[in-house]
């Protein structure tokens, strides 16, 4: 009897270390509502994405830790997967990833972190805050085509902060058959590659950035913001360059470019946030040119520390028909949209 007491604290003993050495976190967000543009029905849709995910590190010593994310995305309103970036490779252009979110395994120290794998697109992940709608929802920032929220066969790099500054890096593996895109003979692929540079230490915060997406003919995108907060306000500005070589991601178009402005604000008002937004884009294919002006504003009440609700208003002029099937597959060029929902985040 005493000798299985004493295993059995030896086996509580060693547990314990174990769990001292190791963590894993669960979290994912929750979110549906309802979105209505004009010239379409009323649907169900959602302002942050619906995820869940696995987050963990293991304390290797000496100040190192292997580190690793795994984050499946979903639609709440029917079930499905989410499929904010499907897999580029031909025979799986249909098909949607099955862990649309994060899915790497990295190490870390006092020296930053390296991750391997699928990963937010670094320049994407920095710019986004420099929106107030943070690139949700009908009020958040105009799309570029070369605009990933994920990429995949990555190795990126985050450094630790000097004094408020910090900078990444990323590399991409780019695929030989050009993705199997027909219509554009002789197309050659590239790997992928973005740096960054951020300051984030008081008040002020600011970033810049360059991109070229894997498998894009090249094309690549630069990036600017700033913001400001004064007491309960948040101002910012960004700038965003697209230049197009005539790869849309997931299919072939015709090249262009597009220079996107943004001024925004967030203000804290009682138990939540105002946010604000006025954006030009300067949109021009194969020699069309065309202005498109959008104004948006929300609202989110937070109902305790973790669930919220929220309202967005959003009216977009493109000021030709071929801008706005473009953006949005319809040829109806002002559109006015309303989202209202509700998130719960754990």
């Amino acid at each position: 009897m005493k000798k299985t007491l004493i295993a059995l604290a030896v086996l509580g003993a060693a547990a314990g270390v174990a769990h001292a050495q190791s963590n894993v976190t669960i979290y994912g967000v929750v979110d549906t509502g309802y979105i209505k543009e004009s010239g379409r029905d009323l649907r169900m849709g959602e302002n942050v994405n619906n995820r869940i995910g696995f987050r963990g590190s293991e304390d290797l010593g000496n100040g190192l830790k292997a580190t690793f994310e795994l984050e499946k995305r979903f639609d709440l309103f029917d079930g499905t997967s989410g499929n904010s970036n499907i897999s580029k490779l031909p025979a799986r252009a249909n098909q949607k990833a099955d862990w649309d979110g994060a899915a790497n395994l990295g190490l870390a120290g006092d020296w930053g972190r390296v991750r391997f794998g699928r990963m937010n697109e670094l320049t994407t992940e920095t710019i986004r805050k420099f929106d107030p709608f943070y690139q949700y929802g009908v009020g958040g920032m105009l799309q570029s085509s070369q605009r990933s929220a994920r990429i995949d066969n990555t190795a990126r790099y985050d450094s630790p902060k000097w004094s408020g500054f910090s900078f990444g890096a990323s590399y991409s593996l780019g695929n030989e058959n050009h993705d199997g895109v027909t219509g554009r003979p002789g197309a050659t692929a590239n790997d992928g590659y973005a740096l960054n540079l951020s300051y984030d230490n008081g008040p002020f915060m600011a970033t810049a950035n360059w991109s070229r997406i894997a498998d894009s003919d090249d094309s690549d995108v630069w990036n600017i913001g700033l913001a400001y907060k004064f007491g309960a306000a948040r101002v910012m500005a960004l700038y965003e360059k697209t230049n197009d070589e005539g790869r849309k991601l997931n299919a072939a178009s015709n090249g262009f470019d597009q220079d996107t402005w943004l001024l925004g604000l967030e203000w804290d008002i009682g138990p939540g946030q105002l946010d604000a937004s006025v954006q030009y884009a300067d949109w021009d294919v194969a020699g069309s040119d065309a202005d498109v002006w959008k104004y948006a504003i929300g609202y989110t009440y937070n109902l305790s520390k973790r669930t919220s609700a929220y309202a967005q208003v959003a009216y977009t002029d493109y000021d030709k028909d071929a801008a706005a099937t473009w953006y949005t597959g319809s040829s109806k060029n002002e559109v006015t949209s309303v989202q209202i929902g509700m998130t719960h985040k754990f």
